[in-house]
């Protein structure tokens, strides 16, 4: 029994440091995000704070999951990269307003591009000017081709500018025969 106790409590001490030193991290990281600005504007922007908070969670859980430096610095690495990725996705109304766009370019006669701005969400706590906003776009990049089972395709070139960052992609769309739902195909 005191061969046990004894085991147990240097395992306790390991574990309470463990802890302590994740604690000190995550606050380090709070203090980090909070100096960290986007360009001119004093905010941090929604990739870097999502890269902080993800790389604060993904080490407390590695650290509490595997008890060790190990799994606190291999959990602070997933979760830095995930959290970027997250931060860096457009939000539900600009999805949204790209969705518009596709549909409207997937039915134009004209090799026109259908373009959208949206305007950045409004944050009434904060003195710092807002983000420029957003614009999507989608423009046909090919006619409309007819499948053998009635459907229709066409290839629709997607843009979006976010935080001065523009990401182009050409996907090609089908929609089923009798259906007004446009799904993207691997080509």
């Amino acid at each position: 029994m005191t061969a046990t106790m004894s085991i147990a409590a240097p395992r306790a001490a390991t574990k309470t440091r463990l802890v302590t030193h994740i604690a000190a991290f995550v606050a380090l990281c709070t203090v980090v995000g909070g100096c960290v600005g986007d360009g001119d504007n004093s905010r941090p922007s929604n990739q870097t704070t999502g890269t902080l908070v993800g790389a604060a969670l993904g080490g407390t859980v590695g650290g509490l999951a595997f008890g060790s430096v190990g799994g606190a610095v291999g959990g602070t690495l997933v979760g830095a990269l995930a959290g970027n990725l997250v931060g860096r996705a457009l939000d539900e109304q600009e999805r949204r307003r790209l969705a518009e766009a596709t549909q409207k370019a997937y039915t134009s006669d004209t090799d026109e591009a259908t373009v959208y701005t949206v305007p950045p969400p409004k944050n009434a706590s904060s003195s710092a000017p807002p983000p420029p906003p957003t614009v999507v776009a989608a423009k046909p990049v090919g006619p409309r081709t007819s499948r053998p089972d009635g459907g229709t395709c066409r290839p629709i070139e997607l843009t979006a500018t976010k935080n001065g960052q523009t990401t182009r992609e050409t996907t090609t769309f089908c929609q089923a025969a009798g259906s007004n739902e446009l799904k993207p195909v691997s080509v």
